[in-house]
């Protein structure tokens, strides 16, 4: 794709969604504050993906022991109900206590880019309410699977 958008064949990982009724606005579109909830849904597809999610029952502060510090997300064109979204999604960055991700919305009917953005999570320590180093498992589980 051009103008600084990845291709879906940069990403390893991809998720395909549903546009809800309840996502479009007043416009017949999906609200841009949606986005944000597909680039969730990504996420956690992702760990699911590495087998990185707890059992079931686990408190959600030990499932995703991580806090979203930064998103942004930039907007290529309408995504309307009827039309298929997938989020793509990769890590470009993991460093002592945060990591990256970047990701790609387009629609599986077309391919047409409808979105891209990214994101920084900061590994996080519910008990001190402070910043934790990433555990190496996690390291380690997202090295080799976007190697």
């Amino acid at each position: 794709m051009s103008d600084g958008v990845p291709s879906p064949s940069d990403f390893r990982f991809s998720r395909t969604l549903e546009v809800r009724f309840r996502d479009l606005d007043g416009m017949d579109h999906v609200n841009n504050a949606v986005f944000l909830t597909y680039f969730e849904q990504g996420r956690v597809g992702y760990f699911r993906t590495l087998g990185l999610e707890p059992e079931p029952g686990t408190a959600a502060t030990r499932r995703f022991p991580f806090i979203l510090a930064e998103v942004r997300c930039r907007f290529l064109s309408p995504l309307r109900f009827g039309e298929t979204p997938v989020v793509h999604l990769r890590t470009t960055r993991i460093g002592s206590k945060s990591f990256s991700f970047q990701y790609l919305i387009t629609v599986e009917e077309t391919g047409r880019a409808v979105a891209t953005g990214d994101s920084t999570q900061v590994y996080y320590d519910y008990a001190t309410e402070r910043s934790a180093p990433v555990p190496q498992p996690l390291r380690y589980a997202i090295e080799a699977f976007e190697a």
